[in-house]
């Protein structure tokens, strides 16, 4: 007699005997094709029926335990008709792009709904109909289910044939020639620990060298981000450097292929890009994050799967994917100046722990670059409670200034909760953080002042604009204090807006400070780091400067060459002209009202208005950073 429970098979090798094909198959002897995971095969499923099978069936698992002899299991077959049921594996949701099938995260008032729906069809529906594997619930508990559902990965006809990322991979590989294996050492060396967004497996796999084991997207990307840093590789050092800019122009072109027909590692190769150096395009950053944000909801990355019936594997590949998206999504949004996609709230991924970050054989300076990325993480955390207090249109003062004064507290813990050897020179990874925490101090004492000037309290407007200052002074001071050795580590992207955001600030604290010794130091200070951040960009090629240079560079020193016509002090002024007996002339200065400040601050070199910047005026209260 067959057994007529549907079994729960993950996959069936072609003309497996170890997984034997259903009564149906092989009575008229086709295909037993199983390409859904725990549902029944192609062609019983296309009929709604469940698969059937004769007697008993063999157990997947690996165990050391002796097999029993195909007579005993004959016997026991014949001695139980209907035979004991296969057992049911965690589901796999993590499956490649080739995978004709993706499974999606359902709605929480729709997985109610079909939770109930599908309890009632399992109770009373007919016995042959296909209902206990319409859809995978993960999780039952009744407050927080999860439910997925299976759909087509792709459109009909746009299945890549060859895979997606397939000929872009091959073109990198050819102009890498033989130093693949290096450019992917300085990966794993000097981007994996400080941003694990790769799985275990996957970092296993580029060690081992089992490339083929590495979609062709992530290995495009890994690629492009490994290669800037060849400089730092006594082997290729010696060797010409391939064009970093063709190199990620064909790795982005393979995850722009790969949204077509999307999985997991789409989600990753996309994180590794937008976080990639040198930065290629605003434009092109800010889609592929949009795109990225929605892709990872869309396969549930932003519910905690700690309690899921999945493999361990993928909770934890889970975890980083959703934090390297949440980073990716929050800082962009300071650095582009666009609202986030990631509504707080919305999502209850913990934040990784060390132990699942790094291996009990890590060194100490992977240690360091692991727990950074851990108080990274929490930072990002709380940028995702000012962001919409930044972005918010129409926002009340007095509860503005409250919530400001709420999460600077929370900022100051954060700061307290850092190791000790935060900002140590010898501490890699630690340079990056700190940068981040005080550019979010800045930010912060920027909303604090869009408060303020939304009252008529000029007292309170004042002590604003001073911790303004202060913040955004205490950026350029630790720039100023960087060296060779955190050139040359570990940097996000973002930090290149976030500098120009810091020089913005000061620059407009010097021009309109009413001192003329404080605005002198300003500018002199603001005309030093411009010569720090170059010579890091001669010398250590840290492209992060570029942006601030091509903004800043000319504009600072026309200011400060005006500053040096400042007039002096009349005691001087008037010695200085009874000995030579000219006239005194006069001269251009900040307080002049006919300084020619647009001319020096082209307002079409902002990526927002300038006086939004500065000013709040009572008809134009919508602005953002």
């Amino acid at each position: 007699m067959a057994n007529s429970t549907s079994p729960g098979i993950q996959t069936r090798p072609y003309r497996s005997h170890r997984v034997p094909a259903c009564v149906r198959c092989r009575s008229r002897k086709i295909r037993c094709h199983i390409d859904i995971p725990g549902e029944p095969c192609l062609s019983c499923r296309e009929r709604r029926l469940k698969c059937q099978y004769d007697g008993p069936s063999i157990t997947t698992d690996e165990s050391n335990e002796e097999r029993p002899s195909k007579r005993s299991k004959y016997n026991n077959g014949l001695n139980n008709g209907d035979g004991d049921e296969r057992p049911m594996l965690p589901p796999v949701l993590h499956r490649p792009s080739s995978h004709a099938s993706a499974s999606i995260m359902l709605a929480p008032h729709v997985a109610e709904d079909m939770a109930i729906l599908q309890k009632h069809i399992v109770q009373h529906g007919p016995n042959d109909a296909d209902s206990g594997h319409l859809y995978q619930t993960l999780s039952h508990d009744a407050g927080n289910l999860i439910v997925y559902h299976t759909v087509p990965r792709y459109r009909t006809g746009l299945r890549p044939e060859m895979g997606a990322g397939k000929a872009q991979r091959d073109i990198i590989e050819q102009i890498i020639g033989p130093f693949r294996n290096e450019v992917i050492d300085l990966f794993l060396k000097h981007i994996q620990p400080h941003f694990p967004i790769l799985d275990d497996e996957s970092c296993s796999a580029l060690r081992k060298r089992s490339l083929d084991k590495i979609p062709n997207t992530v290995a495009c990307v890994v690629y492009a981000t490994g290669a800037p840093f060849w400089r730092r590789s006594d082997i290729l050092k010696i060797h010409p450097k391939p064009d970093s800019y063709y190199m990620w122009t064909k790795a982005i072109a393979s995850v722009i292929e790969d949204f077509l027909s999307p999985a997991l590692s789409t989600v990753c190769g996309a994180i590794l890009d937008q976080t990639g150096r040198p930065s290629m395009s605003i434009i092109s950053n800010i889609t592929s994050c949009g795109r990225t944000v929605s892709l990872a909801q869309t396969f549930g990355l932003h519910r905690d799967p700690s309690t899921w019936n999945i493999t361990d594997h993928e909770k934890a590949t889970r975890i980083r994917l959703w934090w390297g998206v949440i980073i990716t999504d929050y800082w962009g949004s300071v650095a582009y100046g666009t609202p986030p996609h990631i509504a707080k709230g919305a999502y209850d991924v913990p934040i990784p722990d060390i132990d699942s970050l790094i291996s009990v054989k890590a060194t100490t300076a992977q240690k360091y670059a692991s727990t950074c990325f851990i108080h990274l993480c929490a930072l990002t955390e709380l940028l995702g409670d000012i962001l919409p207090l930044v972005y918010h249109i129409k926002p009340i003062p007095e509860k503005l200034e409250k919530r400001v004064q709420k999460l600077k507290d929370v900022l100051s813990d954060l700061e307290s909760q850092l190791p000790e050897w935060v900002p140590l020179p010898n501490r890699t990874g630690s340079s990056n953080l700190w940068f981040c925490l005080l550019s979010v101090r800045v930010l912060l004492n920027r909303v604090a002042l869009r408060a303020a000037m939304l009252t008529s309290d000029t007292t309170l407007q004042a002590s604003r604009l001073g911790e303004l200052r202060s913040s955004s002074t205490a950026v350029l001071d630790f720039v100023l204090s960087l060296g060779e050795s955190q050139f040359q580590d570990f940097w996000l992207p973002y930090t290149a807006h976030m500098l120009v955001l810091s020089v913005m600030v000061s620059l407009r604290c010097a021009v309109e400070a009413p001192e003329a010794e404080v605005r002198s130091a300003s500018i002199s200070k603001l005309e030093r780091v411009i010569i720090h951040i170059q010579h890091a960009k001669d010398t250590y090629d840290w492209d992060l400067a570029n942006h601030c240079l091509e903004r800043y560079s000319n504009t600072i020193s026309k200011i400060a060459s005006l500053a040096v016509r400042e007039p002096r002090s009349p005691a001087v002024a008037e010695a200085a002209n009874e000995t030579d007996g000219t006239e005194p002339q006069s001269a251009l200065t900040f307080e002049d009202p006919t300084f020619p400040l647009s001319d020096l601050l082209d307002p079409n070199s902002f990526d927002f208005s300038w006086e939004a910047l500065w000013d709040t005026p009572s008809g134009m209260t919508n602005f953002s950073l």
